[in-house]
């Protein structure tokens, strides 16, 4: 089979630099704007299905997507974002200053640390291979689209190649893009990873916040890798 992961498009949080995990963030006016691009993209490709977490940032992706196909959106919570507990809702500079410490050991390991009330990067790596093998188990021979979050499809590809899961810091999705991923004879293997030529002009006026990857923020790359 063949899976089309779609990283949502941008919601205002993204924007604000704002952690949303379970929060249900809706996109923004430039969000809906790369949803439309991403289904103009994939319109002349055949889908036997497409899926979706149940938030909103991420069904309203793939209702764009699922419209031109004439198909209906399957919703699977366990694609939903890591939850980051008592960070959502607030920006980056914010948890910086109310949580110093657990901020500092979330930046320098994200694997061993996490958000207070928050999920593990373990837990949600198991829930979404999880959701991939049901949808693999109905699919085997086709291609489907999935339209989640940043952190569902860095935990997967970690899976599905078998890397350590420290390898998901070092992944960069942006809002709209496109990550293929296939598997013949239970290996999977990797066709395209962040695909964002779909968006054109639209790419250059987007900030990419992404709550998942804050443990390696632009300037900190170098250091932390």
């Amino acid at each position: 089979m063949r899976i089309i992961f779609v990283r949502h498009g941008q919601t205002v949080y993204n924007n604000e630099s704002r952690y949303q995990g379970h929060t249900d963030a809706a996109l923004s006016d430039l969000g809906r704007k790369q949803a439309d691009r991403v289904a103009e993209r994939l319109k002349n490709t055949r889908l036997a299905a497409v899926y979706s977490s149940d938030l909103s940032r991420a069904k309203d992706t793939a209702d764009a997507i699922a419209s031109l196909h004439g198909l209906r959106v399957e919703v699977d919570t366990d694609l939903r974002e890591c939850s980051f507990g008592e960070w959502e809702g607030l920006t980056v500079t914010e948890i910086r200053e109310r949580f110093p410490k657990e901020y500092a050991n979330y930046r320098q390991d994200s694997v061993r640390y996490r958000a207070p009330g928050g999920e593990r990067l373990e837990d949600l790596q198991a829930r979404v291979v999880r959701a991939v093998n049901r949808i693999a188990e109905r699919h085997p021979d086709d291609t489907v689209v999935i339209a989640t979050h940043g952190g569902p499809i860095r935990a997967f590809f970690c899976h599905a190649l078998g890397t350590e899961l420290a390898t998901f810091r070092k992944l960069h999705l942006d809002n709209a893009g496109i990550t293929v991923l296939s598997t013949k004879n239970g290996l999977w293997s990797l066709e395209l990873l962040n695909d964002t030529c779909h968006l054109g002009s639209l790419e250059s006026s987007n900030n990419q916040h992404d709550e998942t990857l804050a443990a390696v923020g632009p300037l900190d790359i170098d250091k932390h890798q």
